[in-house]
């Protein structure tokens, strides 16, 4: 049988597991995100955000930049590139 420091040392082990559960899923949250063209969920650094949507990222790397613009701005893609 465990005494009651024992059950004591378990009980806060959960509480900080548990604790740290919630608070790390939103730090992670808000490290990544989606990219609006292709979906693929990557790190911020390596996404960036359109200057004229309000919230949307897209891959720094590939085409997905130039997808979004000619499908989302077109008006103004002609003159980005």
């Amino acid at each position: 049988m465990l005494s009651h420091d024992e059950l004591d040392k378990i009980r806060e082990e959960r509480e900080v597991f548990v604790t740290w559960r919630s608070y790390s899923r939103h730090v992670v949250a808000e490290m990544l995100e989606a990219c609006a063209v292709c979906g693929t969920i990557r790190e911020k650094v390596q996404l960036t955000p359109c200057h004229w949507c309000g919230d949307t990222y897209i891959c720094k790397e590939g085409i997905c930049v130039q997808l979004h613009q000619a499908e989302m701005h077109a008006a103004v893609a002609f003159w980005t590139w």
